[in-house]
């Protein structure tokens, strides 16, 4: 059974790369044939094969004000070592919303498997998106399928396409609490019989999450004292994920501290 580790991902264990963000174009570089790498899937499947055994760090939610969100999980293996990593995210600027994997080997992605309604390019169609690599981290090939609805994607065939780098550096900076994802001290919300504890990247572009607050221990204290005085403190967080009543999921915080 898969363990759930409680806190974020140290920033030592993911390095932030220079990759092609979500929003640039796919980087071509000639196709090689997509039949040519049953090592890299042979690799992937004997990482999904172990995924009950492994632990797996999960970051907060985050969300933003213009529809986004983005939440990462890290699969890590016996040795510790980052071996996958899965983001599921939402674009509130193009309005596409899915998952993507990475499979990892010493670091570096060797496939990315991108699954997500495209609304930008697809005209509201789902996409289905493979891209190989080097142990380099440079594209060897790329391969999608797209079909009107999520339920047919498994009945269209995948086509060769131009290189495609799917860049892990947005799940990083989620995993490494960086830039708009920072665990900075954003106020708190009371929701009924529950306070909520704001964290998140300062400024507009910020994106913000909240944690239910079940014991006001000596820092929960002094953040109340000191509101204002502390807006974009950062914080150290401990947290569990937890199923209501209503089956919603819902983020609780174990422990919080100032850094």
């Amino acid at each position: 059974m898969q363990k759930f580790m409680l806190f974020i991902v140290a920033a030592a264990i993911l390095s932030c790369s220079q990759e092609n963000d979500e929003n640039q174009n796919p980087e071509i570089l000639g196709s090689e044939s997509v039949s040519n790498h049953q090592d890299l899937e042979e690799k992937k499947l004997a990482i999904v094969a172990n995924e009950e055994e492994m632990s797996v760090a999960n970051s907060l939610d985050f969300r933003h004000n213009d529809g986004s969100f983005e939440q990462v999980f890290a699969f890590l293996d016996a040795q510790g070592e980052i071996v996958k990593i899965e983001e599921k995210f939402a674009n509130g600027k193009t309005g596409n919303t899915g998952v993507r994997y990475f499979y990892l080997e010493n670091g570096k992605k060797f496939i990315s498997h991108e699954r997500f309604g495209d609304n930008e390019n697809g005209k509201g169609s789902y996409r289905e998106r493979i891209s190989y690599y080097d142990k380099n981290g440079k594209v060897l090939s790329t391969k999608e399928r797209l079909a009107p609805f999520e339920e047919d994607l498994e009945k269209e065939a995948y086509k060769n396409t131009n290189n495609y780098d799917c860049s892990m550096l947005r799940a990083e900076q989620v995993l490494n609490n960086e830039g708009v994802f920072a665990t900075t001290f954003q106020g708190f919300l009371d929701n009924g019989n529950l306070t909520y504890l704001l964290v998140g990247g300062p400024g507009e572009s910020g994106f913000a999450s909240a944690v239910a607050v079940q014991y006001a221990d000596k820092t929960i204290q002094t953040l109340k004292q000191n509101e204002k005085s502390f807006i974009n403190q950062p914080l150290s967080i401990n947290f569990e994920k937890m199923i209501d009543e209503k089956n919603l999921e819902f983020q609780v915080l174990i422990s919080v501290k100032l850094l």
